[in-house]
Parts: structure tokens; C-alpha cells; sequence
């Protein structure tokens, strides 16, 4: 056995020895050119637009207004306060609630009494936050709700004087027994603040805009006892219920059709839908995208800043309906994620790359049905951006084949 061991290794040792030698310092000489890549680039500007709105949900907003601007009117805000566990505080024998305090609050500090909105409360009055919208509220009347007046207003500023916000506040111990009713299986806690004709528009944070501390909420103050050593303590406490739900009913007054450009509001509702037409082998076979990039010009005197678009491949079209221009709700419903593409227009140009959807198209994964193109639910809802139908706005690829 010691014997077969040391021929295997001298043999090893040869093989090693004979590779080395081999592979010592020869070049390899070979032609690759039949290996090489071409780029090439494809534009395309035909390109069919058509306009459509919606009717305007702001529910994802970070603000809730009232007034009216650019166009837009905004009769009133609704807040739906939550179905917290608090509220059984009011059956607790060892707690008595004192008072019930509701606010908002705003980053202006130049509100006024004057200005300052009614809240109203109804306990049956219910709304969805992210499908609701101007069509359901058309025969809307605060006649309807108890009217819990105006607000005292408060502002708030740092050790240096300095703003930081304005809080708004109402008095709602009345509404007590009806916040607290077990009675009621499915008590919503409703309300809204409405304001008469405004030529202005008021702000307020929503629920989405911060972390609770600015949030549209209630709070409860409240007396809890005890017992420490045979005696009986009371202590005052308060606790925040917050806003479960918001949002602003947004009522467009004119909605233009222009067919001459693309316009995108949230406040409008308006968005487009964007045919662009490309053969089924629009590409030669086996080639590689490396850019997809839909080029759009806009008008920068009615965009003052960076205003985010957003594409979306359609992927099933059931509710369109031949010359109709506004819908209830979307009639496009679009792929998502990971093909949603969003991006800043800036200084005069959007460029929204669709180069992963493309691709797809061209490998017969996806089908071509076309793109929705609208805008980002951040932006702000009396903005609009108009894109120009002319000859700068096209489909840039650029593509790798054999």
C-alpha cells in the first residue's frame, strides 16, 4: 500500500511539471471579431394621445383644505376619528372623563376667527378615503349635522419666538353620550369642517402628514382613582384618539379637453392615455435594450417646480367607454409594480424610462396595450403640468444586437 502511494504521487508530480511547461509565457493568437456587438438606436413619434379625468381623490394627500383655487373648489374636509379602546372609559368606574377637546392643526400663522371653519358631527355619515369624491357629496348640507361652531385658536412658537404651528381647537363635551354609545354597532365618529364662499384656500395636516403629533384627533381628559396604601389617590390624565380616516372633496369647476397637449392635475382628475405604436418585431431578434426613454416637453410657466409623473402600463381596459371624458373612476387599470416608473419633470423635460416593460413587449411577455400617464398623489393638487404634442416628444431606444 506505501508503495502504490508514492507512484501516485511522483505521477502527479509529471502531470504538473508537463502542464507548467505548457502553459508558460505562449500567446494566444485568435480572431474574436465574430464576437462583436452592435448599437444601434430607434425613435419613434407616433405616439396617440388621449385625454381623460376622474373625478378627484386626494385621500393620500398630506394636507386637508378648504376654499377654493386655480379652479378647484373645496366645500369641505371630512375626519373620521377612530374606534379606540379609550372611548370605554366612559362605562370605567374608576374614570371620569372631565372633557373632550378636537384639533387640527396648520402652518399658518396668519389664520383669523373670521376665516376660521365651522366643525359639524354626524355619527351615521360615512365615506371611503381613498374612492370618495365630489359626486357623492353633490346633494351635501350641513343642515344635516350638529354645527359645534368655531374653533379657538392657538399658536404655538420655540424658546426663540420663532412659528412653528397653529392649532385649532372646539369645545365637544356635548357630544359625550354619542361618541361613547354601546347601543350602536356600527357608530362611525364622522365630522367636518366647511367654511362658506372663500376666494383663498385654508391647509391643514392630515393624518398622512405626520406621526401623530399633528394628526386631526381628539382628546380626552380624564380623571382616574386608586387605592396606595389604603388611601385613595386621583390622578388627571389625557389620552389622543386619533383620525382613523381623511380627506378633502376636491370639485373641479371647468375641466379642459384640449387635444393639443397633455395635461395632468390631481385636483382635475386629469390624466392621459398614451398609445404608442410599435410593430410586433419592432426590434431585431435576440436584442438587448439598454434604454427606453419616453421623451416629453413641457410648458414651465404653468409648472413652477419639480413636478413628478408617473407612467403605467395598462393591463386590462374595462371600463372605457367611446366619448366619454370624465368617469367615476379610473376605466384604465394598469401592471403596477415592477413596471410603474415615476420621475421628476424638471427645467422643461420629463424623461420616463420604460425600458423593463419594453423589453417584455419585445420578448412577447407583455402586450402592448398602451400606457397611462398621471400624476404623483404628493404633488400638489392645484398644480397641473401640460405636456406639448409636437415633434420633440417621441420614444427613445437604444439597443444592443448581434
Amino acid at each position: 500500500m506505501k508503495i502504490q502511494t508514492s507512484s501516485f504521487k511522483y505521477c502527479v508530480l509529471f502531470i504538473l511539471v508537463f502542464m507548467t511547461y505548457k502553459c508558460s509565457d505562449d500567446t494566444l493568437y485568435s480572431d474574436l471579431g465574430h464576437g462583436s456587438l452592435d448599437i444601434d438606436t430607434l425613435s419613434i413619434s407616433n405616439i396617440d394621445i388621449l385625454n381623460y379625468s376622474i373625478a378627484p381623490n386626494i385621500g393620500a394627500n398630506e394636507r386637508l383644505y378648504l376654499g377654493s383655487k386655480n379652479g378647484i373648489e373645496v366645500p369641505l374636509s371630512l375626519i373620521q376619528i377612530s374606534n379606540s379602546p379609550f372611548w370605554n372609559f366612559q362605562y370605567d368606574s374608576t374614570k371620569i372623563i372631565d372633557s373632550l377637546r378636537f384639533s387640527l392643526y396648520s402652518n399658518d400663522s396668519l389664520i383669523n376667527l373670521e376665516e376660521a371653519p365651522n366643525l359639524f358631527f354626524k355619527s351615521d355619515s360615512q365615506f371611503d378615503e381613498n374612492t370618495s369624491n365630489y359626486m357623492e357629496f353633490s346633494e351635501f348640507s350641513v343642515a344635516e349635522w350638529f354645527d359645534l361652531g368655531q374653533p379657538d385658536l392657538r399658536i404655538n412658537s420655540d424658546t426663540s419666538n420663532s412659528f412653528i404651528y397653529t392649532e385649532l381647537v372646539w369645545d365637544i363635551d356635548t357630544l359625550l353620550t354619542a361618541l361613547t354609545d354601546t347601543l350602536d354597532s356600527n357608530l362611525v365618529r364622522s365630522f367636518a369642517i366647511h367654511i362658506g364662499n372663500s376666494d383663498g384656500l385654508m391647509e391643514f395636516y392630515s393624518e398622512e402628514a405626520t406621526t401623530g403629533d399633528k394628526d386631526p384627533k381628539i382628546t380626552m381628559f380624564f380623571r382616574q382613582t386608586g387605592a396606595i396604601d389604603d388611601s385613595v389617590t386621583t390622578d388627571t390624565l389625557s389620552v389622543p384618539i386619533y383620525s382613523a380616516g381623511d380627506l378633502s372633496i376636491l370639485k373641479p369647476l371647468e375641466i379642459s379637453s384640449d387635444s393639443n397637449s397633455i395635461i395632468l392635475s390631481n385636483g382635475m382628475g386629469m390624466r392621459s392615455f398614451l398609445n404608442i405604436q410599435i410593430e410586433d418585431n419592432f426590434l431585431p431578434a435576440g436584442s438587448v435594450i439598454r434604454s427606453a426613454d419616453l421623451i416629453l416637453n413641457y410648458d414651465t410657466t404653468l409648472t413652477n417646480s419639480a413636478y413628478n409623473v408617473i407612467i403605467d402600463p395598462i393591463d386590462i381596459d374595462t371600463l372605457f367607454e367611446e366619448g366619454t371624458y370624465t368617469y367615476v373612476q379610473d376605466p384604465y387599470e394598469a401592471i403596477g409594480f415592477p413596471y410603474r416608473v415615476s420621475e421628476d419633470a424638471e427645467n422643461g423635460l420629463c424623461v420616463l424610462s420604460i425600458k423593463e416593460v419594453l423589453q417584455n413587449i419585445s420578448l412577447g411577455n407583455v402586450e402592448n396595450l398602451g400606457f397611462k400617464l398621471i400624476a404623483n398623489e404628493k404633488n400638489d393638487p392645484f398644480e397641473s403640468i401640460r405636456f406639448e404634442m409636437n415633434q420633440d416628444m417621441r420614444l427613445q431606444i437604444l439597443y444592443v444586437t448581434n
